[in-house]
This record gives structure tokens, C-alpha cells and sequence, in this order.
């Protein structure tokens, strides 16, 4: 196995589990703890299909633009699948590292509290407040109010899938 393939399979199980298992920020809210992950973005695409008018207030965007951003959620979603398929395929593997890349700086950004404020109303399409199991996923590795574990994973499965992706396949 190449470079290029065994970098794009690593890059495909760090971007599913962090997307899937590991939380990427939490914090307290109203007194929920609120978590910031992947699973909260599934839990919010139907809502999103079905009611895009109260997204569309609440962020202050045309309602096509909800629909717009669950697209990019779903592509988000499946790009751990992207990278693994990537294996075969150059092109799919850099495809499936870039919004990983751009949606864990985001994250990074937004914990960091570098982003405006304007811009911090977004992550509320990755907010959960229900966990699927109680301490375990999304796992919650540090404290509140700090960028957790997960985006650094994503962020690293995402650049380890650029790398496998301009790597040589042999």
C-alpha cells in the first residue's frame, strides 16, 4: 500500500470519528450543556428541510440559503466516506478533505472566540443537546468552554487527506 492510500484511509477514520463520535466544543447554555458536533448537524438536517423559515430568521439569511448550508452539511457529513472511497480515487479524497479543514478552523476559530460575533450564531446547525449516550458520544474529552478534541482531529483527518490525496497511489 502506497502513501497515498494508506494516508487517505487514516484521513477517512479520523474525519468519521470525530465527526461521528467525538464532540468539538461544549458549553453550558440556560443550564444545558450544549454540544457542538456532527451528530447535532443530523439531528438538525430535517428541521432544516422542513422548516427553513425559523433557521432563516434566527441567522438572518434568505431562506435559500438554509437549504444551501444543508447541502454542505450533508457533503460535510459524508466526506469521512469521501476520503475512505478516495483510496481509488485522487479527486475524491481531496474533495473530502476540504470542508473538515474549513468547518474545524471554523470551530477552532469560533472557540477560540477570534470569530465575530455575527459569525458565532452559525454553529447553532452543529449544536446538540441531547447526547446519544450519556458521557460517551459525543464524547466530551475536556473541559467546557474550550475547543475539544474532535476538532483537532478533524482538522488533522482532513490535512492527512490532502496529503494522501497529492501523494503518490503505488
Amino acid at each position: 500500500m502506497g502513501a497515498g492510500k494508506f494516508f487517505s484511509v487514516l484521513a477517512g477514520l479520523l474525519t468519521i470519528v470525530a465527526t461521528y463520535v467525538l464532540s468539538f466544543f461544549a458549553f453550558e447554555f440556560f443550564l444545558v450543556t450544549v454540544y457542538v458536533c456532527g451528530i447535532g448537524s443530523i439531528k438538525q438536517i430535517p428541521e432544516m428541510f422542513t422548516n427553513p423559515d425559523a433557521y432563516a430568521t434566527l441567522l438572518s439569511l434568505p431562506t435559500y440559503a438554509i437549504y444551501i448550508g444543508a447541502v454542505v452539511i450533508i457533503f460535510f457529513l459524508i466526506s469521512g466516506i469521501f476520503q475512505l472511497i478516495g483510496v481509488k480515487s485522487r479527486v475524491l479524497v481531496i474533495i473530502g478533505s476540504i470542508l473538515p479543514i474549513l468547518i474545524g478552523i471554523y470551530i477552532l476559530l469560533y472557540g477560540f472566540g477570534v470569530l465575530p460575533t455575527e459569525l458565532n450564531v452559525y454553529t447553532i446547525l452543529f449544536w446538540d443537546t441531547e447526547p446519544l449516550i450519556d458521557g460517551i458520544i459525543p464524547l466530551k474529552i475536556l473541559e467546557l468552554n474550550t475547543v475539544d478534541i474532535g476538532t483537532y482531529v478533524l482538522i488533522a483527518g482532513g490535512f492527512l487527506g490532502l496529503i494522501g490525496g497529492f501523494a503518490g497511489r503505488d
